[in-house]
C-alpha cells in the first residue's frame, strides 16, 4: 500500500465486497501462515475471517494446524475463499464469520455477497476507524444531499 493513498486504515485504491475503500482487518503481523496473511486482505487472500475454535479443528483434520503457529479463537487473519467455503460444505460447528468491510471484492468472484451476509460478523464500534455505514436496500442514497445539510436560513 501506498502511504498517499492510505487514510488510516483504509487503502481507497482497494475496494470491498461493497465497492467502498477496503478496511484494514488486523495489524500486520511479522509471521506468515501458509494461506492466511494478516493486515489487508488481497484478492488472493479475499476473505477477513475471525477465526473459530470449531475451524481451527477443521483445519487441523485437514493437515493444517493452525495452533502450532501461534493462531488462536478470535485471531483475525484473511484467507482464501475456497477454504473457507469448503468450511461452510463440511458443516462444521461454528464457520468463521466475515468482516465484509475488510473483504477484497474478488471474494466475489466465488461467493456471492448473499452468501457473505449470511457469514457476516457484528461491526466493531469500538474504535471510531472501525465504525462502516452500511448501504440500505433499496432507494435510500447512502450519502445525504446538500440541502439536507446544515440549517435552514433565517429569514431576513
Amino acid at each position: 500500500m501506498s502511504g498517499k493513498n492510505e487514510q488510516g486504515k483504509i487503502d481507497v485504491t482497494q475496494k470491498n465486497v461493497f465497492n467502498a475503500p477496503l478496511h484494514q482487518h488486523s495489524s500486520p503481523a511479522k509471521t506468515q501462515v501458509t494461506g492466511y496473511s494478516s493486515g489487508m486482505c488481497s484478492g488472493e487472500m479475499p476473505l477477513a475471517l475471525n477465526l473459530t475454535s470449531s475451524f481451527l479443528d477443521w483445519s487441523k483434520q485437514q493437515g493444517t494446524d493452525l495452533r502450532k503457529s501461534g493462531i488462536k479463537e478470535g485471531s483475525r487473519l484473511c484467507g482464501y475463499v475456497n477454504t473457507w467455503k469448503a468450511a461452510v460444505d463440511a458443516g462444521i460447528d461454528d464457520v468463521p464469520r466475515i468482516k465484509l468491510e475488510a473483504t477484497h471484492h474478488h471474494a466475489l468472484d466465488i461467493v456471492g455477497l448473499d452468501v457473505l451476509k449470511k457469514y457476516a460478523a457484528d461491526q466493531d464500534n469500538r474504535r471510531a476507524e472501525s465504525r462502516v455505514v452500511m448501504p440500505k436496500e433499496g432507494k435510500q442514497s447512502i450519502a445525504r444531499e446538500s440541502n439536507q445539510i446544515g440549517g435552514k436560513e433565517p429569514k431576513a
